[in-house]
């Protein structure tokens, strides 16, 4: 397809599930170097307190990077699962330290919205509000250092997209501050929602709720198809001997060759066929879908059999939003199935811009070809409204002048390169 590009990539396997240590040691093992690590202990205000302990060692045959975190001294206990309604600590005394500390910003963001995820998944289990959610242990020190320091160490990579195989989880029983919990823990099980997911039979929890909420708030895409020339690879060792299978998690660094024409993912299609909703239930069912996370949702007149008039309801979206959307579509049409599909994506390079006007600046939608240096421009409609409106001009007047002024060098100001949600423009 001509001009090619490499897309750094880093690649999870958590084929013996995922924790945070198990994730920072593969981070480590693929040359992210502690100094860094320890550059944001320093940062969190803990570097008197903490100390982080890196060996090597080994798990069924295999060489692996072994993170402890030690707090004052001592190796505070791996026991995650389970949080409490009162006691402990809370989900914003987590993100006050994150927003106190002298982490650098995109890294503070990125842990509280792991933090904050785990909270939401909690509350859920304990039917109370996120805020009311005391992390009595996933909330600990030693996993707030995890969290932070395996944010830092993806930064550091320097990888355009992290992907990531379907975890592994075992069976049985997990012993937790309320007593025994079955495998995965809840708070796990509600984060890993609209993830794929392998069961393997092994009698223990290998996926616990930080290594969860890590996964799904640092990977793009969860998949096993994955074309990649490897750069390095490491593996972190988690605390278990298991018999048969190595307590370890691969990680993956290396470049993928993809067009500079189209970037590549993988999304969820989820279609539906009503013949009896009201016309005023479209408009609301969209909204809500979009806003749980949909790429598009769009609707299709059809002939259903004996000639019935019908709509068919198509919500592109990805694995991750998979139930969240799923329950949706059943909640308000009432349709009694739906069809499920995976589809691969290609998709133009993209950003949003401001654009200098007659009618001042308006945003807009950017694209951009192969090869080509110069953005191409589209109107978006919000903007162009409103400016309407306020100059009293018809509407096609402001889409003349954006397509005037987008000619203009200068004119335009790209405020990000980033995959937005897109609306009609979707495939």
């Amino acid at each position: 397809m001509g001009f090619r590009i490499a897309v750094r990539i880093l690649f999870l396997e958590p084929f013996t599930g995922i924790s945070g240590d198990m994730l920072l040691g593969a981070l480590l093992d693929l040359g992210v170097p502690q100094a860094e690590l320890d550059r944001q202990v320093e940062a969190l205000g803990l570097g008197d307190r903490v100390e982080l302990r890196v060996s090597k060692t080994e798990r069924g045959g295999i060489t692996a990077t072994k993170v402890d975190v030690l707090v004052d001294g001592q190796l505070e206990a791996p026991h995650e699962t389970g949080a409490e309604a009162a006691g402990g600590t809370t989900v914003e005394e987590v993100l006050g330290r994150l927003d106190t500390s002298s982490l650098e910003p995109g890294i503070g963001e990125r842990a509280g919205e792991v933090f904050r995820r785990l909270s939401e998944a909690e509350a859920r289990v304990h039917g109370t509000t996120p805020g009311r959610v005391h992390l009595h242990e996933v909330g600990a020190i030693d996993a707030v250092v995890d969290v932070v320091c395996s944010v830092a160490a993806v930064a550091y990579l320097g990888v355009e997209r992290v992907l990531s195989a379907p975890p592994c989880e075992g069976h049985g029983e997990v012993q937790s501050t309320h007593g025994v919990l079955p495998v995965p823990a809840p708070a796990t099980a509600y984060l890993l929602e609209g993830v794929p997911l392998s069961r393997v039979d092994i009698p223990f929890e290998l996926v616990t709720p930080t290594g969860a909420a890590l996964l799904v708030c640092l990977v793009d895409s969860f998949t096993n198809e994955v074309e990649l020339i490897p750069e390095r690879v490491g593996y972190g060792a988690g605390t278990r001997h298991l018999a048969g299978r190595p307590n370890v998690l691969r990680a993956t660094v290396g470049s993928a060759i993809e067009p500079t024409a189209t970037n590549r993912d993988r999304v969820v299609i989820l279609e539906t066929i009503v013949d009896d909703a009201i016309p005023e239930l479209w408009p609301h069912l969209i909204d809500r879908l979009l806003d749980a996370g949909a790429r598009d949702a769009y609707l299709t007149p059809v002939v259903m059999k004996k000639g019935r008039p019908g709509l068919q309801l198509t919500v592109l979206g990805d694995h991750h939003h998979l139930a969240v959307l799923e329950r949706l579509i059943f909640e308000e049409t009432g349709t009694l199935g739906m069809r499920i599909t995976e589809a691969d994506r290609r998709i133009l390079p993209r950003a949003r811009g401001v654009l200098a006007t007659n009618f001042g600046p308006l945003h807009v939608k950017c694209s951009r070809l192969p090869g080509e240096s110069r953005w191409r421009v589209r109107p978006e409609y919000e903007a162009c409204r409103a400016a309407a409106l306020q100059h009293e001009v018809p509407l096609a007047d402001v889409y003349a002048e954006v397509g005037r002024a987008a000619t203009v060098d200068g004119s335009l100001t790209v405020e990000k390169k980033t995959e937005e949600k897109e609306d009609e423009d979707t495939l």
